[in-house]
């Protein structure tokens, strides 16, 4: 395949007609499980009621009023486990598509221009806060807080806004375009963003103080992928799932590709490795995880997309090492049985470990009291400086982009309180 087929997006859409459809089916239930399910409090069921009475626009305005990355999420969220999973819990044979009406809404937004309420804003505050990172948690934290009357700055230290979003998820599942229509109805409510600025080298924050910033939250994820140093981690051809998927999705896919790849790891982060391979052009894919295929912690919609891409996955099986040729260059891989002694070989020239990720470079931006596992020690969000918050990966540790979502904009409580001390 080639890098079209990546760049293509894989989720269905909803018409008008059939969002409206959809919509009717609700119950309309009392204790509205789907709200009840939804970390970012989008209240699915009051604007799934706006779509069923054909008020359009009135629930994109509830939408983006709930939700300001409303179109990123509808895409990335693990809706199984939250809306959907509680709309699951009625009487409903079969349960609301939210989320593909969510995505008409964002959709229906951006077709029609239809936004009333993202005029610039006046800043009704006179506090600063610096916002270090851009991904959903800096996102919804400086819409939240620019909402509140605060002027917000966001500085992101690569070319483009969205960390993980931007770098880390394929464009089958969350194309740049989504990215870009969250940001820019979060610019129209006053935020400001500076890009290629690494904060704690090309600016720090005690020149940030100086230049008049009241708070600062930290919000940089975890930024580093992990590598199981079995025998061979150091061969050419070997990759962690952060430097694999930021090339190939900086790029649209038109990255080198090999006859082969083996990705370790049964999450959402190695699906997406494995249909990007798959996609970009890797003759041979194959996912091998240590535990069975009913634990593998990957949602559904994923684990079905790279099964629909033909991806196969060996499951408990053992990283034992890396067979490299006379140049350092891999060639095979080998693995062992968890529960017997089986052995399995694969020929391979590429491998890609999607075992984890990690925060890295914290303390070259603030010395805040961090864990013996890099993660951020904080209360109410606020670190162990008085004016510096964090929140997202670097405070819970690795999670959802929703999640981080939701994140954002609780932290926002925390330092309006603050600065209104």
């Amino acid at each position: 395949m080639s890098s079209v087929g990546y760049l293509t997006e894989s989720a269905k859409y909803f018409t008008e007609e059939e969002a409206i459809l959809d919509a009717k089916r609700c119950l309309l239930c009392e204790d509205a499980p789907c709200s009840k399910g939804c970390p970012i409090g989008s209240n699915p069921r009051a604007f799934v009621e706006l779509v069923a009475k054909g008020e359009i626009q009135e629930g994109v305005e509830l939408l983006r009023e709930n939700n300001p990355l409303a179109g990123i999420c509808s895409r990335v969220c693990p809706y199984e486990t939250y809306c959907v999973g509680g709309c699951k819990q009625t009487s409903l044979k079969e349960p609301v598509m939210i989320p593909y009406i969510q995505k008409f809404l964002a959709e229906y937004e951006k077709d029609t221009s239809s936004i009333i309420k993202t005029e610039l804003k006046e800043n009704t505050s006179d506090k600063k806060i610096a916002i270090v990172g851009s991904g959903p948690s800096g996102l919804a934290a400086a819409a939240s807080l620019a909402k509140k009357g605060h002027n917000v700055v966001v500085f992101e230290e690569r070319e483009e806004v969205g960390g993980w979003l931007s770098y880390g998820i394929p464009p089958h599942r969350l194309p740049k375009e989504v990215i870009r229509e969250d940001v820019n109805y979060i610019e129209k409510l006053g935020v400001k963003f500076v890009t290629d600025c690494k904060v704690g080298q090309d600016k720090t924050i005690d020149e940030l103080r100086e230049e008049g910033f009241d708070a600062f939250l930290l919000c940089t994820g975890f930024n580093k992928g992990r590598i199981i140093k079995v025998k061979g981690y150091d061969y050419d051809g070997v990759y962690d799932a952060v430097s694999f998927l930021a090339e190939a999705k900086s790029k649209d896919g038109n990255i080198p590709t090999g006859k082969s790849a083996i990705v370790i790891g049964g999450g959402d982060v190695g699906m997406d490795c494995g249909t990007t391979a798959k996609l970009t052009g890797f003759d041979k894919v194959r996912v091998v995880v240590r535990g069975p295929l009913e634990e593998m912690t990957a949602s559904k919609k994923e684990l079905e997309y790279l099964q629909k891409v033909k991806v196969p996955i060996f499951d408990n099986f053992d990283s034992v090492q890396i067979i490299g040729d006379e140049n350092n260059k891999v060639c095979a891989m080998e693995f062992k049985g968890v529960d017997d002694d089986s052995k399995l070989v694969i020929d391979t020239d590429t491998v890609i470990f999607a075992v984890g990720q990690m925060s890295q470079g914290i303390e070259s931006i603030a010395p805040v009291k961090v864990d013996n596992r890099g993660i951020v020690q904080t209360n109410n969000f606020q670190t162990s400086i008085n004016d510096i918050f964090a929140t997202g990966d670097i405070v819970t540790g690795d999670k959802t982009a929703c999640y981080a979502t939701a994140l954002g904009k609780r932290v926002s409580v925390a330092i309006d309180e603050y600065l209104s001390k």
